[in-house]
């Protein structure tokens, strides 16, 4: 052990390396990045294409399937999301985990561009979007103000305040929402049109030519030159209203003639409060890759600066704040993993019985941990809630090199009290050095198959296993030097039994009993090893049967951070006045709970994207930190009142930082062609889910139809007259909808004009259809004349997957296991008689659960292989590793014990534990028979050694499993805010290792008993 020697014999310069070591380790960690989950990119496209005024089943014929065909043709796609709703297509493409994300968007760009030579020439640019755009921004604020209209607090905050944030150096984007955009309005009598025999595009040309600036040229004299400017843009209202449209009878027609002309609001089609009051907001976003942290306190340290210069009645207020919770969850990982290395240290100091013993070990951790964080700088990791989680998981790992030094050299000074106290430390560090590195190396290397991995686990996992892989190499460096320096300077052997060392006594008398007691129990074991065997075999099969099947399945751990929404449907058709004023009586009904702190709602927008929708709301609701253990009662209560507004869907759902990772656990897919019959198959789903126990918040994509006024035009009459389709739809588009046609300047700002018939006019069809259209020979004709009005009722929106038209059924689960519901789900939906041509799949968490957890197997058979081949390496031998190997199905007993006991489910984080637990348990087996095979080559029997070596390695197995059992309690208890992150982890490690290290004190004796022959064979044929 040259290390171990150099380090004791230059202990300046191991100091001087050490505190180096540290000093730069805690320059490190502000350089990095703060945020809740591992930077990533969700490998997600959504294309949006809007086709105003356009119903779902045209925007599904002339939008969706030629995107469709074309974006099918991508490589890596997983999946494609198809909705055509009213005036919008939007098309989700989801790629396979770890594709080249940017090369993926500019491949779908490119076939958008192919498609859009098919699409119809009304409807707009499509965008392309990606799912961080919906994530919740890293801060809102919300400005109002009691005296001011919210006309003139957008216009403050858009002009005064949104770009000082944009110069930030973590912000992205600022995006202003709430409040009133203007614009001119000119409004149309349809009557007055026919009168003066003139049509709306001639309205708009005639405006459109005289709002103009036009250079001229420029006049040169002998000396110098000038331009010429004629100035014709419009400066103020009057100038729009004197605009000649035409002469009638040599007599000049003016716009004010026929039409209204103001400067007004812009329809309204979202609105936002805070607390029930009317508020403009602010959202803010930090870049990709950046600090959420450092970002929300840049934007509030700006604020703090900038609201001296605010007028004195305009307020503003934070609406959400997302560094808030990710602090809190920091916080409290980096207190469990305190909590957890104070809970070890205990366990140390009761089996070394030295305070000043106790104090080498513990200064490992911290040695161990600000080390580590100069790798997680260097490897360009964020502290988050999974890479400190690692560093939380690893404090009980880290100190079991350290312990197993430590121990062995108290051990070997107690034996040769008078001998050469050099010597002594360092023959004693040689004889556990192999063991110790060996343990360790196991435990490292069943994170090289985490680099396997896909889909989320990839994302989420990866950060975890690189931070635990820096702490515990670092660990083995600092228990080869640090340790055996400080014990050869500090280490006491006397041991005192007065005051608290009294308890360190009475428990080293309890482990001297134990040990005894052990030591017949082995003797037992070896007399009747078949019977030792079949008791562990049946115990193992006994808790699976009667566990597992009482165990929850999810991708990832529900995480409360005190906030849930409930989002609200009315009838589709439903204006936005109703909207706002059903959201206002849930809005006001939820000020009155007491466990509510603060409400936030938008209404008219779709929960989902964000489009706008005038019959949907969402109100998001904040609860004192008091009281976020009650958020099951109070979402209950909401839930109830809902029910009183006839026609109203309301979902209530808890939500949860995992959000943008998974869908809701029922995920439905009726797949077929004929809407009317999906409908039907579609309902009766509905109906037999909603009767199962435990089902909220169902839904399903093919709602009540959208009341519309189905148009037929008269193609034979309209050809006779010289009028084409498109000159019918432009005009209809136009009186309804409006057109901007033109851009007017006032107030140091450009407002669009707009073109359409009269509020009045457009709430008529009648009305509407009086508006003219010219044919060829300038005659007007109103469109009355041109088309047949057929009231009619078409879907709400219609869903593919895969260009295969679904309905889909969407439900979450409460109070009761995921598992058990969806069995019961697929059990119903058995009974469903289909017709030829159409199929039930389950998607959603059901596929992203079956994909991670494939995945995840896959590393955990790689991992275990990886195990075995370090163990065979250092043992020489393929029998050994397979005698230790025998501890990992033993484990499962305290897995499925650990996650019932802690009432955790079986998730990603757990199968991540059970990876974990396979280069865990096989530590205390290497340690055993490690020791065993020394005995033997000193002279002893086979059971000599058995005993001897375990009744010595008892006392290092107990301390390096209670120290990593007790500092991952923390872990598993999930205590504190976004405990519940880590808590199936922490449960799988605590339930394992504890089984399998009062198993492995016997069985692995018991089997190394019985194999031995055939390593003895093996040695004689080589």
């Amino acid at each position: 052990m040259k290390l171990t020697e150099i380090s004791i014999k230059r202990p300046v310069a191991t100091f001087l390396f050490t505190v180096t070591v540290v000093v730069l380790g805690l320059f490190s960690i502000p350089k990095i990045p703060v945020s809740f989950w591992p930077e990533f990119v969700a490998p997600v496209v959504v294309v949006l294409v809007p086709y105003p005024g356009v119903g779902p089943e045209e925007i599904e014929e002339q939008i969706a399937k030629p995107l469709e065909e074309e974006l099918s043709t991508l490589d890596d796609v997983d999946e494609i999301e198809t909705v055509s709703q009213n005036a919008v297509c939007r098309v989700m493409v989801r790629f396979e985990w770890g594709v080249d994300f940017d090369q993926a968007k500019l491949d779908v760009q490119d076939k958008i561009n192919k498609a859009r030579s098919n699409f119809p020439r009304e409807a707009l640019e499509p965008k392309i979007l990606q799912v961080q755009d919906f994530i919740p921004p890293g801060i809102q604020l919300g400005f109002y103000s009691e005296t001011r209209s919210l006309d003139e607090i957008r216009e403050f905050v858009d002009k005064k305040i949104k770009n000082q944030f944009l110069r930030l150096p973590d912000v992205a984007t600022a995006t202003l929402f709430g409040g009133y955009e203007r614009n001119v309005e000119i409004k149309i009598d349809p009557q007055k049109l026919y009168y003066y025999n003139l049509s709306l595009p001639q309205v708009a040309a005639a405006i459109a030519r005289e709002n103009l600036d036009v250079t001229a040229g420029k006049i040169k004299s002998a000396f110098n030159e000038q331009l010429l400017q004629l100035k014709g843009k419009f400066t103020n209202l009057k100038q729009i209203k004197k605009v000649i449209v035409s002469y009638r009878s040599g007599v000049p027609v003016y716009l004010q003639d026929l039409a209204e002309v103001s400067f007004t609001r812009k329809d309204r089609l979202t609105v936002s409060k805070l607390n029930g009051e009317e508020i403009v907001g602010l959202s803010i976003r930090e870049k990709s890759g950046g600090n959420t942290v450092a970002m929300v306190n840049q934007v509030r340290d700006l604020l703090a600066d900038l609201q001296p210069l605010f007028p004195p009645d305009i307020k503003v207020k934070v609406i959400e704040d997302q560094s808030i919770f990710i602090k809190k969850s920091i916080r409290n990982v980096v207190r469990n993993a305190f909590l957890g290395a104070g809970l070890a240290a205990i366990v140390i100091f009761l089996f070394l019985g030295s305070l000043r013993n106790t104090l080498v070990i513990a200064l490992s951790i911290p040695l161990s941990i600000i080390a580590t964080f100069l790798l997680i700088n260097w490897a360009g990791l964020s502290i988050n809630i999974i890479s400190l989680g690692g560093l939380a998981l690893g404090v009980g790992m880290i100190v079991d090199s350290s312990v197993v030094v430590l121990e062995n050299i108290f051990r070997h000074l107690q034996k040769n009290s008078g001998g050469n106290r050099f010597t002594t430390v360092i023959e004693a560090t040689k004889e556990v050095g192999m063991a110790i590195t060996s343990s360790t190396l196991t435990s490292i290397v069943v994170f090289l198959p985490l680099a396997f991995l896909i889909g989320l686990a990839a994302v989420l996992l990866g950060e975890l296993a690189l931070t635990v892989v820096f702490a515990l190499s670092l660990a083995i460096v600092v228990a080869l030097t640090v340790v055996p320096l400080l014990s050869y300077r500090l280490m006491r052997i006397e041991r005192e039994t007065k005051g608290l060392y009294r308890l360190a006594y009475w428990w080293q008398k309890a482990i001297e009993q134990l040990t005894q007691a052990y030591k017949k129990g082995i003797r037992w074991s070896l007399a009747h090893r078949r019977l030792t065997l079949l008791l562990a075999t049946a115990i193992l099969i006994l808790f699976v049967a009667l566990i597992a099947p009482r165990l929850d399945v999810e991708l990832l751990p529900a995480i409360n951070q005190g906030q849930f929404e409930v989002q609200l449907e009315l009838p589709v058709g439903t204006r936005l006045e109703r909207t706002m004023q059903v959201t206002d009586e849930i809005e006001a009904e939820l000020l009155k709970q007491p466990q509510v702190e603060k409400t936030f709602s938008v209404a008219g927008q779709s929960v989902r994207i964000g489009e706008n929708k005038s019959n949907s709301a969402k109100i998001t609701v904040d609860l004192k930190p008091a009281y976020f253990d009650q958020i099951e009662p109070v979402m209950a209560k909401i839930r109830t009142f809902c029910q009183k507004f006839p026609g109203l869907k309301a979902k209530v759902k808890q939500i949860d930082v995992t959000a943008g990772m998974q869908t809701q656990p029922i995920n439905v897919h009726i797949n077929g062609d004929n809407l009317e019959v999906l409908k039907i198959l579609g309902d009766s789903a509905l109906a037999r889910i909603r009767k199962i126990p435990g089902v909220v918040n169902i839904s399903s994509s093919l709602q009540e139809g959208v009341p519309e006024y189905r148009l037929i035009v008269d193609r034979l009459k309209a050809a006779d007259l010289g009028i084409s389709y498109s000159e019918i739809a432009s005009v209809l588009r136009s009186a309804v909808l409006g057109s901007p046609i033109s851009r007017f300047s006032a107030f140091g700002e450009e407002y669009d004009i707009v073109l359409r018939l009269t509020e009045e006019a457009r709430g008529n069809i009648n009305r509407v259809l009086q508006t003219p259209v010219f044919n060829r020979q300038g005659q007007a004709i109103p469109l009355n004349r041109l088309v047949k009005v057929l009231p009619d009722r078409g879907p709400g929106e219609i869903k593919h997957f895969d260009q295969q038209r679904v309905v889909q059924i969407l439900a979450d689960i409460e109070g009761r296991s995921r598992q058990a519901v969806n069995t019961e789900v697929k059990k119903t939906l058995k009974e469903l008689v289909l017709p030829a041509g159409y199929f039930i799949t389950y998607g959603g968490m059901s596929r992203g659960i079956k994909k991670s957890f494939t995945s995840l197997g896959n590393a955990l058979i790689i991992a275990i292989f990886l195990v075995y081949v370090v163990m065979g390496s250092q043992f020489n031998s393929f029998i050994h590793p397979f005698t230790i190997a025998l501890t990992i199905p033993l484990s499962i007993i305290g897995v499925l014990l650990g996650l019932f006991i802690f009432n955790a489910a079986i998730s990603t984080n757990a199968f991540l534990g059970a990876i974990m637990l396979v280069g865990i348990v096989v530590n205390n087996g290497i340690l055993l028979l490690d020791y065993i095979d020394q005995l033997r080559d000193r002279g002893l029997t086979k059971k000599e050694a058995i005993i001897e070596g375990g009744a010595t390695r008892l006392r290092p197995i107990l301390i390096t499993s209670l120290t990593t059992i007790f500092g991952m309690l923390p872990i598993a208890l999930g205590l504190g805010q976004g405990g519940e992150a880590l808590k199936p982890l922490g449960a799988v490690v605590v339930g394992g290792l504890s089984t399998s290290t009062f198993l492995t004190l016997f069985i692995i004796p018991v089997v190394y008993s019985l194999l031995d022959r055939f390593t003895k064979k093996a040695e004689f044929n080589s």
